[in-house]
This record gives C-alpha cells, sequence and structure tokens, in this order.
C-alpha cells in the first residue's frame, strides 16, 4: 500500500471518528426585518465635517455639507480632494458648475419642494440644502417620532448632533432660505447589518 492511499484511509477513519457524518438538516425560521434606520444619511459622528474659514475669511458651509454628504455616498477621497480644493462662500449655480467640471452627476431643486427630499429619504441618499440666513448644512433624512415627520439636519457648525424641525415649518422656512437643495448621485452606505434568522432545532 502506497503512502498516499495509507493517507486517504488514515484521513477517512478520523472523519468517521470525529463524527463528520452528514448531520441532519438544521431547521431554521426567518427573523423581521429591523424599521428602517432614522435618519437615513445617519453619518457616523467621527465622519461630520465642521465649517471652516477659507483664504477670503468666509465661512465654507456648501463646501462643508458637501463632504458630509460624500462621505455618506461613500466618496470620501472625492470629500476630501474637494475639502482641499474649495473653500469660502458659494452659491447654487458656482456650486453646480464645479460640479459639471468635476464630471459629478446630481440632482437639485431650486423650489423648495418636499417631493426632492421624500426622494433624498427614499433612496437614503440626503442632500444639501439652503437653511438658516446665509447657510447650507446636511439634510440627512424625514425622521417620525410621535406620529409626527421631522426634516433631520446636520449642522457643519454644530457637528456631532442632529436637529429636528418639523415637517411643515421645515418646508416654510427652507422656502424663505432660498429653496435650493441638492443630491449627488452615487450609492448610499449600506444599511446596518441584522440577524435574519434563528435556528428552532
Amino acid at each position: 500500500m502506497n503512502a498516499t492511499l495509507r493517507a486517504i484511509i488514515a484521513a477517512c477513519v478520523l472523519c468517521l471518528a470525529s463524527g463528520c457524518l452528514p448531520e441532519q438538516p438544521v431547521q431554521v425560521r426567518p427573523l423581521p426585518a429591523p424599521a428602517p434606520e432614522q435618519p437615513a444619511a445617519n453619518l457616523p459622528n467621527k465622519l461630520h465635517q465642521r465649517n471652516w474659514t477659507g483664504r477670503l475669511n468666509q465661512g465654507s458651509c456648501v463646501h462643508a455639507s458637501l463632504v458630509n454628504h460624500l462621505r455618506w455616498l461613500n466618496e470620501y477621497e472625492l470629500g476630501e480632494r474637494w475639502r482641499a480644493t474649495y473653500s469660502d462662500g458659494e452659491w447654487d449655480s458656482r456650486l453646480r458648475s464645479r460640479l459639471d467640471a468635476a464630471d459629478i452627476d446630481y440632482s437639485y431643486t431650486v423650489k423648495a419642494d418636499p417631493r426632492f427630499l421624500d426622494w433624498a429619504t427614499a433612496t437614503r441618499r440626503g442632500a444639501i440644502l439652503w437653511w438658516k440666513p446665509a447657510h447650507c448644512c446636511t439634510f440627512v433624512g424625514w425622521v417620525n417620532r410621535d406620529g409626527r415627520q421631522y426634516a433631520a439636519i446636520l449642522d457643519n457648525n454644530y457637528p456631532g448632533r442632529f436637529e429636528f424641525t418639523p415637517r411643515e415649518q421645515f418646508v416654510r422656512l427652507w422656502a424663505g432660505y432660498g429653496g435650493f437643495a441638492l443630491t449627488v448621485l452615487d450609492d448610499p452606505a449600506s444599511s446596518l447589518p441584522y440577524r435574519s434568522y434563528e435556528v428552532i432545532q
């Protein structure tokens, strides 16, 4: 008997002795999926970008908001490149021109249309928008609490937390601030993992 054959027989004997025979099928049952994460674009605190002062001694809130947005969309390198390239004040038409020049796909509104934010929430992308006087923030989705819907906002002047405003009030104020919102059309971060089944046998 050659060495190879002896090794195969030894492996089979060991397998039988250690119980590697086929087991009975395991019975499992599915577990319900958890409720969708709120807010939908739940960027971790450690990734929140704080506003910074540019070379012209102006705040860079539009660019900070966009960096937050890009980080949520898994575009970390693009976000860091954007932060290193742009700063100071910004307006919607020039921002769109810069996004066009960078070949970045996006969708936007200038009419404070809440359906745009409904879509930004449903696709888990979020958006950047004009919010508060002469300021831009990151909209991270609608949040349902106690039977009411709230806009969840990440303000780059106050990173580390979200601010909540009732939907009707938010839409009214947003329109007063100009009604602009923009979403980059990349895929968002994956949803949180969860246990989808349990063993019942």
